[in-house]
């Protein structure tokens, strides 16, 4: 299976957490504020895209934009500022003429250039060290997995008025986000919507003092490839309305929502292409080559075994297959000082699962789970390869078992085993 440059499944590893969907509304300098979606669900099947909706908006000095977040199990930021302006004016052009390349086509000197300038802001995934090869371009080797810990300055909101950005991972001396005025060199929500604050949205206040301007910003758990553009308009300039951009929003899940749903509906029926080839069996997870984004459904929802049979799942993207879950099992916790951590429990195999030994993630891996007596909690762990994971168990009691992704909490099937 080809890799194509950046390839999006490096976004898509790591989950995001439950959060409470609600929908904010406030005044703004010119009416009512502007949503943007930020990910999006799919109320027929469980969606994710590392993409905003829509992603170039236009504003008044004074007004209000609402970015609400979509609970897909993916944590987003909203990240402004003149350092990450520097950083989309190099990433932006490059994506546009290498995206769809196979990885192994783009010159080095592309593919150091961009991971150079992502590498210049804070990422969830890590930009620890950056190899270079013989012609001294950045590898991408150093950011395709996420260090351990969470990087603060990210997680948690972090203001800095003039300067570069600190790389040591800690919080933000200011994290108080006054409204937006386009100085800032570094402006960024921190994760958004975490179950315990009670909202997945965060509300930017455009200054009233703002210059008119495009400004860029992009998702800092993401990188470049998840990014947009705020136009500020004076104030004497018509702009579109929030029903407008509603429309605009719908016209935009709607071009990739279409792709999804023709997947689905093919996968349901039993056959699924990817890459070139054709799968039949039970799929754990989805995806297309037209759409950045992962169809996170368990297909067929519900599976029937006899006690000790092999059952057997395909999985497209990064996933779990986890058993008696926990009612509460978050992939990231807020402590009491504000600290993010990551919940290491949620990637690892447990309850007796195998651990599966790293491979390159290139080629296909095939695991034997085992079997699993039907008590306790028992999970896969978080598995991924770029072409797919082949996932077999079996249940040695009888009995109906619903089953979850740990990473994508919408993403839930049954298995009935009978003896």
């Amino acid at each position: 299976m080809g890799r194509h440059f950046a390839s999006i499944w490096r976004a898509v590893r790591v989950g995001g957490l439950v959060l409470v969907l609600l929908v904010g509304a406030c005044a703004s300098g010119s009416g009512d504020a502007i949503t943007v979606r930020v990910d999006y669900d799919h109320d027929e099947f469980a969606t994710q895209f590392i993409r905003y909706f829509p992603d170039n908006i236009q504003v008044h000095p004074g007004d209000t934009v609402i970015f609400r977040q979509d609970w897909t199990g993916e944590a987003h930021t909203v990240t402004f500022g003149t350092r990450v302006n520097e950083m989309l004016a190099i990433t932006q052009p490059l994506l546009e003429e290498w995206r769809d390349v196979p990885e192994d086509h783009v010159p080095p000197e592309v593919l150091g250039a961009y991971y150079a300038a992502q590498c210049s802001q804070p990422v969830l995934y890590g930009c620890e060290e950056e190899p270079t090869d013989e012609e001294g371009a950045t590898s991408e080797e150093a950011i395709e997995e996420p260090s351990g810990d969470i990087d603060q300055t990210i997680a948690q909101p972090c203001l800095i008025e003039q300067g570069s950005v600190p790389d040591d991972g800690m919080p933000c001396p200011t994290q108080e986000l006054g409204p937006f005025d386009g100085t800032e060199a570094y402006y960024n929500s921190g994760f958004i919507g975490f179950a315990m604050d009670g909202e997945n949205v965060f509300e930017l206040k455009v200054s009233d003092s703002i210059e008119p301007g495009a400004y860029g910003f992009f998702c800092s758990v993401h990188g470049p490839f998840h990014s947009g553009t705020m136009q500020v308009v004076p104030s004497d300039q018509p702009i579109p309305s929030p029903s407008e951009v509603n429309q605009q929003t719908r016209q935009e899940l709607n071009e990739v929502v279409e792709p999804f749903r023709e997947v689905f509906e093919s996968a349901n029926e039993g056959q699924f292409v990817f890459g070139g080839e054709a799968f039949t069996g039970n799929f754990s997870g989805l995806t297309d080559d037209r759409v950045d984004g992962l169809l996170n459904e368990f297909i067929p929802e519900t599976i029937e075994a006899e006690v000790g049979e092999p059952i057997t799942w395909l999985m497209f993207g990064a996933h779990s297959i986890s058993f008696d879950v926990p009612e509460y099992f978050p992939i990231y916790e807020k402590l009491e000082d504000g600290t993010v951590r990551a919940n290491e429990e949620v990637y690892l195999p447990a309850g007796g699962a195998p651990e599966v030994e790293e491979a390159d993630n290139v080629e296909a891996i095939v695991v034997d789970g085992g079997t699993w007596d039907g008590s306790g909690f028992w999970s896969s762990g978080v598995l991924y390869s770029d072409a797919y994971v082949k996932y077999t168990l079996r249940i040695s009691t009888p009995g109906t078992y619903r089953y979850a992704c740990l990473i994508h909490p919408p993403m839930v099937g049954t298995v009935t085993v009978t003896g």
